[in-house]
């Protein structure tokens, strides 16, 4: 049945999921022939159509061949709608449509991806003259080293490959935060202190780094597990490859051991919540299990890719964290792991030197909301897509359709964007915030020790209870804790306490 629309007649990616009634996650943008009128663009909320005169009108027998070339030219590459769109054309069709055209760009993007998809060999003759033409255009998408591909004379360039691969456009936002050059940002932060307050800083901030983690996922983790988070954060640029096995043995360390996995899940996970089995408000569904395997090898054969083409390493931190969180390839632990493969691209890319963390599940808890807000530029479109599921009766949910194309090409546009904002953020408030704090912390106590020689751990517990406080200590624990000081000691080493530490007191 046709779709009416109000801007016009679909064309392109539009046209495409219409008339082969596709499910699939819709692109980011839509494009319409206008009934009447000029060309103009119509942005809401959640999408944004391009509409088009009529001079730009297929002929009123073209085809789906003619619609994907028009998506190529005029809306970007999405792989997932033409991957479900080649499956309703017959070889015959594309090998006809090629050979029409064989110097064509569109045809040989056509005829390079049908071959990818399918893994047949069209009757078609290499070509052995003309340029090559990217896959990707630089100019509107982050791209990998290309890849001569001398058959179609083209330059596959994207991001992974036809099993897993992230798209992100180049967005006015990146590119000015490529531009603000955060790394160099964060080192001259720390150049601003002496190298005994980094390292003490780094130490600190471990273990915020570690307990904010746990927080996210509301855990409160032994100090067992603790330490061992936290001695994966330091050593993260010692893992030479992350692959399977790696991966394994990392999850082993962070779950507890009963909930430890030897491969991936082979259960079909999700994220409810309502607790009534049959009930439950559904927020994500993971891939099927037998899926895993399968987008875990692209995955991390695309961060491989992306690295190697020193492809911008929030970019890079980005696609794979988050498109491993999707995947969620564990029974347990993948949110942790999730963040600390941001921790680990960062540092093996050089945008953080080694031996110091910056500690952006700190931001990420700060503002809850956006990062849900960030997990959900993938999960809201999926579940308007995915719907054919069922929960028995023990919790145990059953996805019915194919689901693997959901998850083989997601757009992380709006989630790069997302994960420069918390680096920008960490590195101008929390990162300075635990660098003013050992100072404050250093004069402080030096200046209380002048007052009262107490022991260290006195000192150490009057700031602390006086910094809950406000810079006052409560008469209860005057009485109790600090009954051998007077008044006036007291009095003082509080003015101390509020002067030194001004900046915590605000918070």
């Amino acid at each position: 049945m046709k779709n009416i629309n109000k801007n016009g007649d679909p064309i392109g990616y539009a046209a495409i999921i219409e008339r082969c009634n596709l499910s699939v996650i819709p692109h980011f943008r839509s494009s319409y022939i206008a009934l009447q009128g000029g060309r103009k663009v119509i942005r809401s909320k959640k999408t944004t159509d391009y509409i088009y005169d009529k001079n730009y009108a297929l002929d009123p027998g073209a085809g789906l061949l003619e619609h994907i070339a028009f998506a190529l030219k005029h809306e970007g590459l999405n792989l997932e709608i033409i991957k479900a769109c080649l499956e309703h054309i017959k070889p015959s069709e594309v090998e006809k449509y090629v050979l029409s055209q064989p110097a064509g760009k569109y045809a040989r993007m056509i005829w390079y991806l049908y071959e990818s998809f399918t893994g047949a060999v069209l009757r078609i003759p290499d070509l052995e003259q003309g340029s090559y033409v990217p896959l990707l255009n630089p100019k509107d998408y982050y791209t990998s080293k290309p890849i001569k591909k001398q058959r179609y004379r083209i330059h596959d360039n994207l991001l992974g490959n036809f099993t897993w691969c992230p798209f992100v456009r180049r967005t006015p936002m990146l590119e000015q935060y490529e531009n603000k050059q955060l790394d160099k940002k964060a080192q001259a932060v720390l150049k601003k202190y002496p190298h005994n307050i980094q390292e003490r800083a780094a130490s600190y901030m471990y273990i915020k780094e570690t307990r904010s983690s746990y927080a996210l996922e509301h855990e409160q983790p032994t100090q067992s597990r603790m330490q061992n988070f936290i001695k994966l954060l330091i050593n993260a640029d010692m893992i030479e490859h992350l692959n399977k096995p790696i991966l394994v043995e990392l999850q082993n360390n962070i779950v507890e051991p009963r909930f430890a996995n030897n491969d991936y899940r082979s259960t079909q996970n999700y994220v409810g919540e309502g607790g009534v089995t049959g009930n439950q408000i559904i927020h994500y569904i993971s891939p099927k299990p037998k899926d895993v395997p399968l987008l875990m090898e692209g995955l991390l054969a695309a961060m491989d890719r992306m690295v190697a083409s020193e492809v911008s390493p929030v970019i890079i931190a980005a696609t794979v964290s988050f498109g491993f969180v999707y995947i969620h390839p564990f029974d347990d632990g993948n949110g942790r792991l999730h963040r600390f493969i941001i921790h680990y691209l960062l540092r093996i890319t050089q945008f953080i030197q080694s031996n110091t963390i910056i500690p952006i599940s700190a931001t990420m808890l700060d503002d809850r909301t956006s990062y849900d807000d960030a997990l959900e530029c993938f999960s809201k479109p999926l579940l308007q897509v995915l719907s054919d599921y069922a929960i028995d009766s023990s919790g145990k949910l059953l996805v019915r359709p194919d689901t693997l194309g959901y998850y083989q090409y997601i757009d992380c546009t709006a989630i790069a964007e997302y994960l420069f904002e918390c680096l920008e953020t960490t590195i101008n408030t929390q990162l300075p915030k635990e660098l003013l704090f050992l100072v404050s912390y250093d004069k402080t106590k030096s200046a209380l020790q002048n007052i009262v020689d107490m022991p260290d751990n006195k000192i150490d517990l009057f700031i602390a209870l006086a910094v809950q406080n406000k810079g006052h200590i409560a008469a209860s624990k005057r009485s109790n804790i600090f009954f051998m000081l007077t008044d006036r000691e007291v009095s003082d080493m509080e003015h101390v306490v509020q002067k030194q530490m001004a900046h915590l007191l605000k918070d």
